[in-house]
């Protein structure tokens, strides 16, 4: 592999031997300060030229840099609607079989002298006309993050959270190339864009985290960065949503960071039900009907979800001694900590729970006051959808539950007395 020396060496003479160039400059990496040295930098060069169709004609002309393995000429291949001047700029890329890289543009002094002031980050090298520009040393200023205004960090926060909608519901499909898109082309910009603004908040907006964020594991803690890369995904479903869940945390983490280091408002309610409608539509079953708000318990719902058991008994069961349900209540929660257990939850909370195990229903609970609103009906829906047959227990004198579940297709399998309370249930059933 030629070194530095010689590569730069090639470059300063092919110049100074050809008339039509009239100067060098170079920026890119190499010219940055900050930026780390290695083997896989390229050579970015300008040659500034009288005019660039004499060079275009002769293909040949650029084989005096080395023996290349491929090249690319990205001005002949415009992006669609892309305008490009090839009269004023026009490029090579180029791989050398030594290791080497240089991506060369010839440009007009008109172009010269306009891209010249646009990026700090320049060193002249060549000038036999004395016409371009003194520029002030090498610095990557014009990359540092920059400060967000409050619009814009809302308008970042907003678009990461809305973006998960179309996520989810592309993994419920199976449309993992369409998953994958929604995820690395419209989530992970505003991840990383926050993180950016999480790392200039720190250092005072000073420093550049590179090109997609390269430089990132520079200025993140080591945990923060094993963080970000768990947010990369394989292709397999439940890595993708592991994944998912992973940049959830970490943006919402970051982002309330940024907002309490610049004074925004963090929108917390928008978060968190961005982040219940993930979840709900994790746990809708295949091949549903309806879409269901409803998500597995967490450990923090325990409370939550233990007062509406105990609501629900007390009101339902009056026929048993109050006692009974209420020396059972810390027994119940550490159960509930254990068990398959569903939340019904909205923008008002968690408004009811349905705990199943293999098919059996050990319980549905709905809060008094959101009764008779089609909550009980959503998570009997929702068992239906996950299991083909479903069976309960149900207290003989408890006729509105009795009606409930038949009405919803169970029927009454058996009548039998249960243990604690002496009480005679019926265990219903019911079949897809």
């Amino acid at each position: 592999m030629r070194s530095e020396k010689e590569m730069m060496d090639t470059i300063i003479e092919v110049a100074e031997k050809d008339a039509r160039i009239r100067g060098v400059y170079m920026n890119g990496s190499r010219t940055n300060p900050n930026a780390p040295r290695d083997v896989f930098q390229d050579y970015d060069i300008v040659y500034v030229v009288r005019e660039i169709s004499s060079f275009r004609e002769d293909k040949e002309w650029i084989d005096v840099f080395g023996r290349r393995l491929y090249m690319q000429y990205p001005d002949d291949t415009p992006m669609p609607g892309e305008e490009i001047d090839t009269e004023n700029s026009y490029g090579y890329l180029m791989q050398f079989a030594d290791g080497n890289r240089l991506d060369l543009r010839l440009a007009t002094l008109k172009y010269a002298l306009a891209d010249m002031v646009k990026d700090r980050l320049c060193i002249l090298l060549l000038d036999k006309d004395k016409v371009l520009p003194k520029i002030p040393p090498s610095t990557d200023m014009d990359h540092w993050v920059k400060k967000p205004g409050q619009q814009e960090y809302l308008n970042c926060c907003n678009e990461f959270w809305w973006m998960l909608n179309s996520i989810g519901k592309g993994i419920w499909r199976g449309e993992i190339p369409y998953v994958m898109d929604m995820l690395n082309l419209h989530g992970r910009p505003e991840l990383m864009k926050m993180l950016s603004w999480y790392v200039g908040v720190n250092r005072n907006f000073s420093c550049s985290v590179g090109k997609c964020g390269k430089y990132l594991d520079k200025y993140l803690t080591n945990e923060e960065y094993e963080r970000l890369m768990e947010t990369y995904p394989g292709a397999e479903t439940e890595e993708i949503w592991r994944s998912v869940r992973a940049m959830c945390d970490l943006f919402h983490e970051t982002a309330r960071k940024v907002g309490d280091g610049l004074g925004y408002p963090y929108n917390r309610e928008e978060a968190h039900n961005s982040r219940l409608y993930l979840d709900c539509t994790y746990e809708m079953p295949k091949g549903a009907e309806t879409f269901f708000m409803v998500r597995r318990m967490r450990v923090e719902d325990v409370d939550k979800t233990a007062k509406i058991w105990l609501e629900g008994n007390l009101s339902a069961h009056s026929f048993i001694p109050e006692t009974y349900w209420r020396e059972n209540y810390e027994g119940v929660k550490g159960q509930l900590a254990q068990a398959e257990v569903y939340t019904y939850e909205d923008d008002r909370g968690i408004l009811g729970f349905a705990g199943v195990m293999d098919g059996y229903i050990a319980g549905i609970f709905v809060k008094e006051n959101m009764r008779s609103q089609g909550i009980g009906k959503a998570l009997t829906d929702f068992c239906k959808e996950k299991y083909p047959k479903l069976t309960l227990h149900v207290y003989c004198e408890n006729k509105k539950a009795i009606a409930f579940y038949e009405r919803e297709g169970f029927v009454i399998e058996k009548e039998q007395t249960e243990a604690n309370t002496g009480e005679k249930e019926y265990e219903m059933v019911w079949q897809a």
